[in-house]
């Protein structure tokens, strides 16, 4: 398998894992405002919530590793430079979300309640636009996919501005993204 196929079935893989959990993990809880009803939610599906909170976690890891190995196998020292950078922002980021996915399944009524830590949503979802930004200015440096690095670029402008303007987005939206980036790679 070339690297670049490893690099696609890696992000691919990861997206798919990410969203296999979204779909799992009682995703109604997201939509309900009272906090009494997303615990009652929670507690009548803990088994799902609990099994989907690994996949949320794993899915972006994987994406990271892909990042890097695209970075790895780069002959361009600007395009390898950026996707090293996107891939640290994208571990980083994936780490953060991690010690996030993992407070939610073992304090689930502080989850519920809305009074978990912040930070780790909060450094999660910069890192992760960060990171794809910084992919699609690798893939541009590096000649490669350029329809679908402008195309992520723009993608990437609309998370940030829903970002700064609702301080929140719903993580899937990245993993919708980043399997057409993996495939234009393939």
């Amino acid at each position: 398998m070339t690297p670049d196929r490893l690099a696609a079935v890696l992000t691919i893989g990861g997206s798919a894992v990410f969203l296999v959990g979204a779909a799992i993990g009682v995703p109604a809880v997201f939509a309900q405002a009272d906090a009494d009803a997303r615990l009652h939610l929670l507690r009548d599906n803990l088994t799902r919530w609990r099994i989907a909170q690994p996949l949320y976690a794993l899915g972006p890891l994987l994406v990271a590793a892909g990042v890097g190995v695209l970075a790895a196998e780069t002959s361009s020292p600007a395009a390898r430079a950026a996707l090293t950078a996107s891939f640290l922002a994208l571990a980083s980021g994936g780490l953060a979300w991690v010690r996030s996915v993992h407070q939610r399944a073992v304090r689930v009524a502080e989850f519920a309640h809305r009074a978990l830590p912040a930070w780790p949503f909060a450094t999660y979802v910069p890192l992760t636009i960060g990171g794809l930004a910084l992919l699609a200015i690798g893939l541009l440096a590096d000649h490669v996919a350029p329809l679908i690095a402008w195309v992520s670029v723009a993608a990437d402008a609309a998370f940030l501005a829903a970002y700064l303007r609702f301080s929140d987005l719903p993580p899937f939206v990245f993993y919708l993204l980043l399997p057409a980036i993996a495939i234009a790679l393939w």
